[in-house]
């Protein structure tokens, strides 16, 4: 049988090399020089160059069995305590929502999506790993801007959090019973395995998070039915089992086609290819999707050349992107009342720090990187730079510089409780928006 020749190959293992390695060399060679050693060997002269004066770490095995006249040891990985690497992984599952074990411990590993996971590395059924796995987390902290004084800080604190135990499977069961028989949903789809296994006594416990998921679809559900909202009702099964490709449901559109047959008299039969009563009564529930896709512009079609058509008509999506515009408008005032002297004047005293500056600079109260500090004030990171550039004095008074700057955790509290400081946040949200990214907002604080 041919090999596939598009196959991919991975890179040979490589022998570690030691300083017993190194002195097994000058026993069986004797103190020859390194061109003579490559000549004895038929190395080349470079890799025997570094092997002798420690520049090369590992060779392969073939290049060790010519050096050391037998094949390479077989020797067992770095193994470490998996303490460190268990509250690391915990932490980066909390802090990545969305992202679950599988997927980290196949990132880790480097294996494609559908390879079986190997959960006792975090659970603690294994308790020695690998230790570069502990080094992958790490890097992976480093990566996002975690440095290792704050990722240590971090996990002290992260150890006091009380942690979400299991929640037996008696306690969800009625839940999915009745999102079964309001929705359709079957608890395969909210368990992410088969119900049998939890059914036949296999599994008895649930994760935290799907207890929660499952509630909060309770609760919309029950929301819905109150407000007889078939619309809100289709969204929440689509939300979890996924939409038809090539679709769209009416629900979506609804308003919109109610508003081109009140406002501009048209028929929807032009737009559905068949009667509305078959859509209103529930008998179908999809549209295509360029029927929906021409719906959409007609409607906005009609508003743009109609522009004396009140609000309040308007379908509820439309609603809100009439509010959004004069929202803009309150906007763009409010930053022009701001960029004035008086409005200088007022952002200075709304930055200015109410503590000293050994309080900010405290350990106790903690620090956060420069690069992390606009989603702690929930601002974008442009406009967050824009205030910066803007405010250097009031930021390096409150600011630390350890190969890196970072601000007082102390100051950030402060200025995202203190009144009127969304004022100066939207201002330079609209800032960022209108112009490019300022060179100094790059290079103020380092």
């Amino acid at each position: 049988m041919k090999n596939n020749p598009n196959k991919k190959r991975g890179p040979k293992p490589r022998v570690e090399l030691t300083a017993r390695d190194l002195e097994r060399l000058f026993e069986i060679h004797g103190t020859d020089s390194a061109a003579a050693l490559a000549k004895h060997t038929g190395l080349t002269y470079m890799l025997v160059y570094n092997i002798v004066h420690g520049r090369v770490n590992s060779v392969s095995s073939r290049n060790y069995q010519t050096l050391f006249d037998c094949p390479a040891p077989p020797r067992e990985p770095l193994k470490v305590d998996g303490a460190a690497f268990r509250a690391m992984a915990d932490m980066w599952l909390v802090l990545n929502d969305g992202i679950s074990r599988a997927d980290l411990y196949r990132d880790l590993f480097g294996l494609p999506p559908g390879r079986r996971v190997d959960h006792r590395i975090f659970n603690g059924r294994i308790n020695t790993i690998d230790a570069r796995l502990e080094h992958a987390m790490r890097r992976k902290f480093a990566d996002a801007g975690v440095d290792r004084q704050l990722l240590d800080r971090w996990l002290d604190e992260f150890e006091e959090v009380p942690r979400d135990e299991r929640v037996p499977y008696e306690r969800i069961r009625p839940v999915l019973r009745y999102l079964e028989e309001r929705l359709g949903i079957r608890p395969t789809s909210l368990l992410n395995q088969s119900v049998a296994r939890y059914e036949t006594g296999m599994l008895k416990r649930v994760s935290r998070r799907v207890y929660d998921r499952a509630m909060a679809l309770k609760r919309e559900t029950e929301k819905a039915l109150a407000g007889q909202g078939q619309k809100d009702m289709d969204k929440i099964k689509e939300a979890v089992v996924g939409g038809k490709s090539g679709y769209t449901l009416y629900a979506d559109i609804r308003e919109e086609l109610h508003f081109l047959r009140r406002h501009a008299k048209k028929s929807a039969k032009r737009y559905l290819g068949r009667g509305l009563w078959t859509y209103e009564t529930g008998k179908a529930k999809r549209i295509r999707s360029w029927r929906a896709r021409m719906i959409q512009a007609d409607c906005d079609r009609f508003i743009r050349e109609s522009p004396s058509t009140p609000l309040s008509d308007l379908p509820p999506s439309r609603q809100q992107a009439g509010v959004r515009t004069l929202i803009d408008v309150l906007l763009a005032r409010t930053a022009q009342l701001l960029s004035g002297q008086d409005g200088v004047d007022f952002e200075k005293r709304i930055l200015t720090p109410s503590h000293r500056r050994d309080e900010y600079n405290n350990q106790y109260h903690g620090f956060t990187p420069f690069d992390m500090a606009s989603s702690v004030l929930g601002m974008n990171r442009r406009a967050f730079d824009l205030m910066v550039a803007r405010n250097c004095e009031i930021f390096r008074s409150v600011g630390k510089f350890t190969q890196r700057w970072y601000l007082s955790d102390l100051y950030l509290r402060e200025l995202s409780r203190r009144k009127n400081f969304d004022l100066i946040s939207a201002k330079y949200e609209l800032m960022a928006k209108t112009m490019g990214r300022s060179r100094q907002a790059g290079t103020c604080m380092n």
